[in-house]
C-alpha cells in the first residue's frame, strides 16, 4: 500500500509524465510563503525519508549531478526562495538531532526521527517555546 501511495509519487516527482508538471513542482510555483514574516525550515540529518537539504530547501551538489531531476530541484529551490528574498522574509534553518536508539517498531532510527519531527508534541512545544519570537 505505502509503496504506491499518491504522496510518495508526488514527493518523487513521478505523479506526472514530466517532473515539471508534477504536483510538487507546481506547488513550488504557488504563491504563499512570501506573506509570512518568518519562514522556518526544520530538518534532521537523522531523517531517512526527507533528505536533509530538501527539507531545508537548499541546493545540494548531489542533486545537481542528478541528470533526471537536478535541474528540476534547482528550479524548485529557486521557486520557493526567490519570493522570500524579494519580500525580505526572514528565513531560518534549524538542524535537529534526536536521542533515538535501536530499531523498535518504527523500523529504523531514520523513520523514528522523521516521525518525531512531525508528531512529537514535546518536541513541537519545546521548539515553539525556544523560538517564540518567530511566532509573534
Amino acid at each position: 500500500k505505502i509503496k504506491n501511495s499518491a504522496s510518495l509519487h508526488q514527493f518523487a516527482l513521478t505523479d506526472s509524465k514530466t517532473p515539471l508538471t508534477s504536483f510538487m513542482y507546481r506547488l513550488s510555483e504557488a504563491p504563499g510563503l512570501q506573506f509570512f514574516k518568518n519562514v522556518l525550515f526544520v530538518a534532521s540529518p537523522q531523517d531517512g525519508y526527507a533528505p536533509f537539504y530538501s527539507a531545508r530547501v537548499e541546493v545540494h551538489a548531489k542533486s545537481l549531478r542528478d541528470p533526471k531531476h537536478g535541474s528540476v530541484h534547482l528550479a524548485m529551490v529557486n521557486n520557493l526562495m526567490r519570493p522570500l528574498q524579494d519580500n525580505n522574509v526572514n528565513v531560518v534553518r534549524f538542524e535537529v538531532h534526536f536521542n533515538v536508539q535501536g530499531t523498535g517498531f518504527d523500523g529504523t532510527i531514520k523513520r523514528a526521527a522523521h516521525i518525531m519531527l512531525l508528531e512529537s508534541l514535546p518536541f513541537i512545544r519545546h521548539f515553539i517555546s525556544m523560538n517564540r519570537d518567530y511566532f509573534e
